[in-house]
């Protein structure tokens, strides 16, 4: 991507006004530096089409998009729009106009809280239209206005969905905040843009699109009797649950609403904004109640825990002469906001004008009342709820005491911070993600990656891309438009995976190094896990993540031996792999195993053989992709390559005993189970024809080889078609 370029993108079938808007183009005043483009699309057969074509032939970060009847009057307008989008690196797209939420029909227009200025023909004649003016530079909103639409990173048009001419801007604007972007309309001193549309036409296929936006994007969608504002895919409400007034409360994907809750409107004041809003992948607990009159907002990835009430109102009480029940509320404009990732423990009452930051902890037991405000990453607690410890981003530590305490704290140990020459703490974790021909399981990475609610000072995360032939480059760009913590290089060639591995490790800052393959996708809440689990065991030179038994155990030991007993054949998993970056630097013959597919399993026991100490956390942290793409030899891998890097340290820290024991299990519990696995499903990309003669080749001589080869041999009869 150019970062200095911005690109103009018109779709054109009335040449003359196409013309007249390019004109004005011509007039804005191009910053210095910077360089402008033009892409024309023509006979297209929808906006969407044509916007993504457009959109793919251009390398310009800043990219606007604009209706052939629009003149765009402001002559600081590119200037104005890049100020913006440094300044702001969350905010994805801007339009001049928009509404903050839409209403269950989908249509912007049909908002209470539309924002923007725009000078406009819809009715006949040129007219300027006011709407409501952001009060700081931008205002985010749910939709824009497709009339004018720029951008700063590149996300799909949804062609596949909209075809014609309506609601691909409702569904760009969409897109975009489902991948953790804002979307805005600026403050305009003067309207920037002249549309000069006329009187406009909604029988050639709007309704259609606007259903089919309905549907895809859950508005207006219904669970049980129940209409609501917005029901995310995947929401899981317990039957149980106690409803009121949900066409004013909007879900987000992956939303469970565990048995008994009660979330309500008391007054069923609807609005065009919901009046309560639950982010993607939060948890209600069982017996929580949420009651709004004005507004309540919590986060995405939110764990309510049992028993909790939240509300935006209290009882008003003042008149002695009326039973409080019949005096209605305190407040009518109180809001209640919960910042994504926070924890709020069982039995908590948030009552009126409160603010809670991200990844926050509330203390059971707590009451969180009106006026409180609680930055992020802190942990409160008490009745009322004050401030007990903050995360401190310089030390990367929890400080405790009060606010002020807390403040005074951090301010005490900033020289305790300044660890580097650049007089910042040491990067915590590297991410290292070998790469190659896998772009869509590396989207898919990446996303679970930057869908964490972690700070990004924290990691990085690099891609190694062996010289891949599909459109690997292109994703990753796409990233790091967005996120300055991602790194990537790419290979001449196609070197090999095991040098793929070792290089993309050696590229590592951090002062942990964390291998992990690009079909393995990180469940909500995992990276925060794995940083807190690494700050606890920084004395260990090498970490184990076992995901395929979730009992959150640690265990830590010493050694090469306990360690293949305590780890077996899954060292062998790169994505359970995290290194110590210190004693990676000092493995004597990193490229020894080269080729064997396993030299991860070498790095592990060469860096145990430095410094012995290590710890195993068993929790299920990462899913991957079901495909198995294969292209090596299951039986030369995990067979002959396993044995002989375990080999090589029969004399280093390996004994015989625990190499003979691992032998024996992994030959019934691992090796037999993908022998019948392969046939049985056919993955002839794993060469299963070659199982029984490196197995035979490598436990001949074992007393227990007869039985083996018997269940082989049963195992073949099963399958006598393949």
């Amino acid at each position: 991507m150019d970062e200095r370029k911005v690109c103009f993108i018109m779709c054109v079938n009335d040449e003359e006004l196409a013309e007249q808007s390019q004109q004005n183009l011509r007039q804005l005043i191009k910053p210095e530096g910077f360089n402008v483009d033009l892409q024309i699309v023509r006979n297209a057969s929808g906006l969407a089409a044509g916007y993504d074509e457009a959109m793919r032939r251009s390398d310009a970060k800043y990219k606007v998009y604009l209706h052939q009847d629009v003149h765009i009057l402001h002559p600081e307008f590119i200037a104005d729009i890049v100020r913006l989008f440094s300044e702001h690196p969350s905010l994805g797209m801007l339009g001049v106009a928009g509404a903050k939420t839409l209403p269950s029909s989908g249509i912007w227009w049909d908002s209470t809280q539309k924002y923007g200025r725009v000078i406009d023909s819809h009715t006949g004649r040129l007219q300027p239209l006011e709407f409501i003016q952001p009060a700081g530079a931008y205002e985010s909103v749910e939709a824009l206005d497709g009339l004018l639409m720029v951008t700063q990173y590149d996300l799909p048009w949804r062609k596949d969905l909209f075809t014609g001419w309506h609601f691909y801007d409702a569904s760009h604007s969409q897109e975009f905040i489902n991948n953790g972007y804002e979307v805005g309309v600026p403050k305009q001193r003067l309207p920037w843009c002249l549309h000069d549309c006329g009187f406009v036409t909604t029988s050639n296929g709007y309704e259609e699109a606007r259903q089919v936006y309905l549907d895809q994007y859950g508005y207006g969608k219904s669970h049980g009797q129940h209409r609501f504002h917005r029901l995310g895919s995947d929401c899981n409400i317990h039957p149980t649950c106690d409803l009121f007034g949900m066409e004013g409360v909007a879900l987000g994907n992956g939303v469970k609403l565990q048995a008994d809750c009660w979330i309500m409107l008391p007054y069923n004041n609807l609005a065009s904004e919901p009046r309560i809003q639950i982010g993607s992948g939060s948890d209600i607990g069982r017996r929580s109640s949420l009651s709004a009159v004005n507004r309540i907002v919590i986060g995405t990835q939110v764990a309510i825990s049992t028993n909790v009430h939240i509300s935006d109102h209290n009882l008003a009480y003042e008149n002695i002469h009326l039973p409080i029940m019949k005096q209605g509320v305190d407040s009518w404009s109180h809001i209640v906001t919960i910042g994504s990732g926070s924890w709020i423990g069982a039995n908590t009452v948030i009552s009126g004008q409160v603010s809670i930051g991200k990844g926050c902890v509330i203390h059971a037991g707590s009451v969180v009342v009106s006026g409180t405000v609680i930055p992020d990453y802190c942990v409160a607690g008490g009745v009322p709820a004050r401030v007990i410890k903050q995360y401190d981003s310089n030390t990367r530590r929890w400080l405790t005491g009060d606010s002020s305490s807390v403040e005074e704290e951090a301010l005490n140990s900033t020289d305790e911070a300044q660890t580097t020459e650049g007089g910042t703490k040491p990067l915590l974790l590297s991410i290292c993600i070998p790469t190659y021909n896998r772009e869509a399981e590396l989207d898919h990475c990446l996303n679970s990656i930057y869908s964490q609610n972690a700070r990004l000072e924290d990691f990085e995360v690099i891609v190694s891309n062996n010289a891949s032939t599909d459109h690997t480059e292109d994703i990753v760009r796409r990233y790091q438009s967005r996120f300055s913590n991602l790194r990537y290089f790419c290979n001449e060639f196609n070197e090999g995976a095991d040098s793929n591995f070792l290089k993309c490790a050696r590229y590592a800052r951090g002062e942990f190094i964390k291998l992990h393959g690009d079909d393995d996708y990180w469940l909500p809440g995992s990276l925060q896990e794995i940083c807190h689990l690494i700050e606890h065991n920084k004395d260990c030179s090498l970490l184990f993540l076992d995901i395929l038994r979730n009992t959150g155990q640690v265990d830590r030991a010493a050694g090469i031996s306990n360690y293949v007993q305590h780890a077996s054949i899954y060292i062998t998993f790169i994505s359970g792999i995290i290194m110590r970056r210190k004693e990676f630097e000092q493995i004597p013959t990193p490229e020894l195993f080269i080729n064997s597919n396993l030299i991860q399993v070498y790095m592990e026991l060469s860096i145990l053989r430095i410094t012995p100490d290590y710890c195993v956390y068993r929790r299920k942290l990462l899913t991957s992709s079901d495909k198995i793409t294969g292209g090596y030899s299951f039986a030369k891998t995990f067979i002959k390559s396993y044995f002989n890097v375990l080999s090589y340290f029969l004399d280093k820290g390996l004994s015989e005993a625990v190499m003979a024991a691992e032998k024996k299990h992994i030959a019934y519990t691992f090796l037999l189970w993908w022998y019948n696995y392969m046939l049985e499903n056919n993955l002839k990309q794993l060469q299963p024809g070659d199982f029984e003669e490196v197995l035979r080749e490598a436990y001949q001589n074992e007393l227990y080889f007869d039985d083996l080869y018997t269940h082989i041999k049963s195992i073949q009869a099963k399958h006598q078609h393949i």
